[in-house]
């Protein structure tokens, strides 16, 4: 089908093609197994797309990802490799998982971010140095840089992601990073303590930017994201602020949902 001619074909009849009910369509779209383009308030999607997913869902299933229970042994194995700053474990945990097919939002959510609050409550508590806590936030950072996915095909859009001025914590915004890039999404990736008026003017000037992501982790810095998020709102650019309780797979569901409102 690739020497075809593309068309669009709006989502039942991409439906009928795919020999699928109509809300499972609906449903890849949403996680993105299956790309679309919300025109009119109806999504579209490419001939050329539908014979990918077709051909996709032909070809051999792969093993199934690890347990539940396996990712929390794992989640405790990370645990002592961050307490002891043993980097190569830490990666080589991280990495086998990945391979064997837990997806990124299930490797942070599940076994990293468990051992990172529990370093964190150690270090409030007085239990643990705070050269402790750096170091670990640090070999996780650098680990998930090495696993950063690189979408394929098309991608959902074009997100912004970065903390302003006296927030200092880049690694959740290296997480919301690679959860976004894992959906498909295209990420400009600008870390922490980035002022807030470059944001504004970022997406200012690059009309591709779908949405913005602000990720707040110091309190005191709230107030100044929920600012210069209402002045990239303003410009035009559905704005989200992140914050502690949020999940990364909320994140991704919501960025979506800001895209197409926009788009429709």
């Amino acid at each position: 089908m690739s020497g075809e001619p593309e068309t669009m074909l709006e989502l039942q009849s991409a439906a009928d093609a795919l020999g699928v009910h109509y809300q499972t369509a609906y449903r890849w779209v949403r996680s993105g197994r299956l790309p679309a383009q919300l025109v009119g308030g109806k999504y579209l999607v490419s001939s050329h797309d539908i014979a990918e997913v077709t051909a996709s869902r032909n070809r051999p299933q792969a093993p199934a990802a690890p347990s539940a229970a396996r990712l929390v042994r794992q989640s405790g194995r990370m645990h002592e490799a961050l307490l002891a700053g043993d980097e190569s474990e830490a990666r080589r945990i991280a990495r086998r998982l990945v391979d064997e097919g837990t997806t990124i939002i299930d490797l942070i959510e599940q076994v990293i971010s468990p051992p990172l609050l529990a370093i964190g409550q150690a270090w409030h508590d007085g239990n643990l140095t705070i050269w402790a806590e750096h170091r670990a936030s640090a070999i996780i950072e650098r680990a998930l840089g090495d696993l950063l996915p690189n979408p394929r095909g098309r991608r959902r859009g074009t997100v912004m992601v970065a903390a302003i001025s006296g927030d200092l914590h880049s690694l959740p915004t290296t997480m919301a990073t690679a959860a976004l890039r894992e959906a498909n999404w295209h990420v400009h990736h600008f870390g922490a303590d980035l002022p807030g008026e470059e944001l504004v003017n970022f997406c200012a000037t690059h009309e591709e930017v779908d949405v913005a992501v602000i990720s707040v982790t110091n309190p005191d810095a709230a107030d100044r994201a929920e600012e210069f998020a209402d002045k990239i709102r303003a410009g035009g650019t559905p704005t989200l602020v992140g914050g502690a309780g949020k999940t990364l797979s909320g994140l991704v569901d919501d960025v979506q949902q800001a895209a197409d409102s926009r788009r429709s």
